[in-house]
């Protein structure tokens, strides 16, 4: 026998010479095992005609089997199954190892705690006939290979704990704290059918196998670090931001806006620019994944995901990734440096594009200040304008703040009125400076400016931390998807196509070497079936073909589905319908045979054949052998007047309105009648004539008379031959209603939004179900009613509207209008805002002579307090959208509410 591994089409560079030094030093180690469980290999019965084994897991030291997990195994004569394992977490976790000198639970390198209901099953049932699968446990108690990624969990290999215990230098805690494989979704299945291990699935060689998702997790204080350099790189922006608005300000048009107001300094301008913040939250607020989505940085938390999965392109441009593979791929060779770099650099330029795109969604921190200032013997003026740069290019302007005292009073009232009305002239002087920030040129200045610190502070550092990780990497650590180890035999089948034969399978979806090469140190497998058969006398080329038909009943021009099977596996065959003479009908059909030597192909019958029996003959074209199937042709109105059905769509409409009908198992070619019918079966409207086409089916509109009376009718259709028909339900509804699918999508509106405590607001409901009961209760952010509920009944319309009173004494903020059907189904929330009771607020500041000239006194004075919180609160309820977006989630309500806060407070985030 030979045995071999599948050559992949990656290979390894030769390893550094320190390579063989690491690996002759760890050979000293030793192995403690609590249970000495096998590994998975098809030689635990080696004198036995066939056998398979299985498992989730298994794992080798030295190239001897050290443990394995949820195991099974099978062998033809002492033991064939079906035989299954399940997985022991709390058993694989006890197992210890010894590495270097160090004792290590292997829970500590190897994780499977989040590990889904895994299983394997082993069965050798003859010689020539054996099976292995691991994978999901299914409700049925069977195990597979399909199934939602999350239910097979995750397991999780630590690499850096593993290079640390076997001594290897060059990854410090500088420069990785943390580096962890994560594999989800490992699994594999082989077959043996009459002495061959088949292809189930025809992709990536004989067996199959399933890895999901494989991920590199890796954490790094210079990730971390990367952070604050974007931090700072949104300082450099907002300093960068204010040159350019001083220096292409038109100040004297600005400031001659003021001339005309006697006895007023010249105002000074200054610009501030607040937007580090918003840009700094723009990039490290969420992960960031590249174009090419193999690598995910989160640079809140210095962590950076390769997805190893996109490191592989599948044969032939399918989209199988990982599970389209040819057999043993290497994943990380001296080829996957590079490629990350090189998509480090990308991801880069990704967060430069965030960056541009923030500053333009920020430039309203942007803030124009001019002030007047200047100090008399008996008086002040102080007046101060704040203009929010895109508020003002908008002809959106806040009104003057006025601290002028004693005589310059007077003169600074002329200015503030003067202010007040300069406005509209104000947007022309400021837009050029905004059209130069939104523009190309202002784009390139901001793309110069970040990529130039970005590059010395966060691309090369990360660039530099990934070198000597994969460097590492590439020498210590081999991943391979579809790992496959096998055995031929010379063949004994005198019809074989091939001088040998494969007799042993070994298949390990995921495997994961240390040290990999002659001097292997370990290997973790995951997802693992194996199966070796012996070939009897009769050999892997005996077949049994069979043949069938499906209808076995046809009408001429019709076709019917053939279905072949016990062909030679991956080979070809040929199909000919014959008449009842045995003479050739039509062309010869040409057909692939699978793994398993089935197949299926369309037959057609010609539209002008002869009524009778026509065989249908499947030849195999390796052997010659050959099995075939009836097939009677017969009159369409014989096949198809058996069960016929219609149907209408949609099954209420208004007069007026068109309908589909569709019908179905009626006699073909036989014309028939479509008629819409009262209660009392009388005609409305006119008949539809249609006719059924080979198939024994039609589609055909019919449209609803005009003056059709509102009730329940009937369509029906009659074969003009006076065979059976076929009716189906229809209610025509009345003129001016909502059809029930009008009443989805339940939403609320309030009037007004913005109320003090006492007052009332109108609900109006829309899209509920109509004759539904409602309930409209006030509600806290966090869920907690206000006051008591007013019970609402929904009208045919699907609307409602209803007032409901906001409580005496509720403090100001943010409440929520909620309202929820009685039966529990959809309901819809809108936020509101209760502000403050200003009626009784006084004057505002004076000057403090008694005077009265100061400011204040609610006639365009300061606003008072109260106001200010009421515009906060108002500015809050903007971002969460009242009266426009429905928030459905008491959640998503809080969520969105401390979102308004944080955005309202100036707190930066250390860094």
């Amino acid at each position: 026998m030979n045995r071999t591994q599948v050559p992949s089409g990656r290979r390894r560079k030769g390893g550094a010479p320190w390579r063989r030094t690491l690996a002759t030093a760890a050979a000293t180690a030793v192995v403690v095992t609590a249970t000495g469980l096998p590994a998975v290999a098809v030689n635990n019965y080696p004198d036995e005609p066939s056998e398979a084994a299985a498992s989730v897991l298994d794992s080798t030291l030295f190239q001897e089997a050290l443990l394995a997990a949820a195991y099974s195994q099978a062998g033809s004569e002492s033991n064939p199954g079906p035989n299954e394992g399940n997985l022991n977490v709390e058993l694989l976790g006890s197992e210890l190892i010894k590495l270097n000198d160090i004792e290590v639970r292997l829970d500590e390198i190897l994780d499977y705690g989040q590990a889904g209901a895994l299983a394997s099953k082993s069965e050798a049932s003859s010689p020539v006939d054996a099976y292995a699968v691991s994978g999901l446990l299914g409700a049925d108690g069977g195990v597979h290979l399909d199934g939602e990624t999350e239910d097979f969990g995750k397991a999780s290999v630590d690499v850096l704990s593993v290079a640390r215990l076997l001594g290897i230098d060059g990854l410090t805690d500088e420069i990785v704290d943390q580096l962890l494989i994560e594999a989800g979704a490992a699994a594999a299945e082989v077959k043996a059918e009459n002495g061959v291990i088949l292809d189930q699935d025809g992709v990536g060689g004989l067996g199959q196998y399933r890895v999901a998702d494989l991920d590199l997790f890796l954490h790094s204080p210079v990730i971390e670090d990367a952070a604050s350099s974007i931090y700072d790189i949104g300082g450099t922006i907002d300093t960068t931001v204010e040159d350019l608005i001083n220096e292409n300000l038109d100040d004297s048009a600005l400031t001659g806006l003021f001339d005309a107001v006697p006895g007023v300094p010249t105002p000074s301008i200054t610009v501030d620019s607040n937007m580090q913040e918003n840009l700094f939250q723009s990039v490290v607020g969420e992960p960031i994944t590249s174009a090419n989505q193999l690598i995910t940085i989160d640079l809140s938390t210095g962590q950076l995901e390769i997805h190893l999965d996109k490191l592989v392109d599948s044969p032939e441009g399918n989209e199988e990734g990982l599970n389209g593979l040819p057999a043993n791929t290497e994943l990380i060779d001296d080829t996957t440096y590079p490629l990350i770099a090189e998509t480090v650099h990308e991801l880069m330029q990704e967060v430069t594009r965030i960056l541009i795109g923030a500053i333009e969604d920020s430039l309203n921190s942007v803030t124009i200040n001019i002030a007047f200032y200047e100090e008399g013997a008996l008086g002040t003026l102080d007046v101060s304008w704040s203009l929010p740069l895109v508020d003002a290019v908008n002809g959106d302007f806040p009104e003057a703040v006025n601290n002028s005292t004693g005589t310059m009073a007077p003169v600074a009232t002329v200015l503030v009125n003067t202010i007040n009305t300069v406005g509209p002239a104000l947007a022309p002087i400021l837009a050029p400076v905004y059209d130069l920030l939104i523009s190309d040129e202002g784009d390139n200045i901001f793309e110069l400016l970040i990529n130039d610190l970005k590059t010395d502070s966060i691309t090369a550092p990360i660039r530099e931390l990934l070198s000597p990780v994969f460097d590492v990497l590439s020498q210590v650590l081999s991943i391979t998807i579809n790992r496959q180890v096998t055995e031929t035999a010379d063949s004994v089948a005198p019809t074989a196509t091939a001088d040998e034969v494969v007799t042993s399978l070994d298949l390990n979806a995921l495997s994961i070497a240390l040290l990999p090469g002659e001097n292997e140190l370990a290997r973790i497998n995951l997802g693992n079936a194996a199966v070796r058969i012996t070939p009897d006398d009769g050999g892997p080329g005996d077949i049994d073909p069979s043949l069938s038909v499906d209808p076995a009943v046809v009408a001429p021009g019709q076709s019917t589905i053939t279905t072949g099977e016990g062909y030679t596996p991956d080979s070809t065959a040929t199909v000919q319908l014959t008449d009842p003479e045995g003479n050739p009908v039509g062309d010869a059909i040409p057909v692939d045979t699978d793994s398993d030597g089935s197949f299926t192909v369309a037959v057609p019958v010609p539209a002008d054949a002869e009524l009778g029996v026509y065989p249908v003959v499947g030849t195999d074209d390796t052997t010659g052998e050959a099995a075939e199937a009836p097939l009677a042709v017969v009159a369409g109105s014989d096949i198809c007047a058996m069960d016929p059905t219609l149907t209408v769509e949609p099954g209420a409409v208004y007069p007026g309105d068109t309908v589909s009908v569709v019908g179905q198992g009626f006699p073909a070619g036989v014309p028939v009648a479509v008629q819409l019918r009262d209660a009392e079966g009388n005609p409305v409207g006119d008949a539809v004539m249609v006719t059924p086409d080979e198939a024994c089916g039609f589609i055909t509109d019919l449209t609803v008379p005009e003056d059709a009376e509102p009730g329940d009718h009937v369509v029906e259709a009659v074969p003009e031959d006076g065979s059976e028909g076929a009716e189906a339900p229809l209610e025509i509804l009345e003129p001016g209603t909502n059809p029930p699918g009008d009443c989805t999508n339940p939403t609320i509106v309030a009037d007004p939004a913005v109320v003090e405590a006492g007052d009332e607001v109108m609900v109006t409901g829309s899209g509920f179900p109509a004759g539904s009961t409602v309930i409209v209760q006030l509600k806290d952010t966090q869920g907690n009613d206000i006051g008591d509920p007013v019970t609402v009944t929904v009208g045919d319309d699907c609307g409602f509207e209803t007032p409901i009173t906001v409580p005496e004494g509720t403090p100001p903020g943010v409440i929520i209008v909620d309202a929820q059907p009685e039966d529990g189904g959809e309901g819809a929330q809108t936020p509101i805002t209760v502000v403050a009771d200003n009626s009784g607020s006084g004057n505002g500041d004076g000057n403090g002579d008694g005077s009265g000239t100061g400011a204040g006194n609610g006639d365009g004075g300061l606003a008072n307090t109260g106001a200010n919180v009421a515009v906060l609160i108002a500015a809050m309820v903007l971002l969460l959208g009242a009266g426009a977006v429905m928030i459905k989630r008491r959640r998503e309500i809080s969520q969105a509410f401390a979102t308004a806060m944080g955005r309202m407070s100036g707190d930066k985030p250390a860094v």
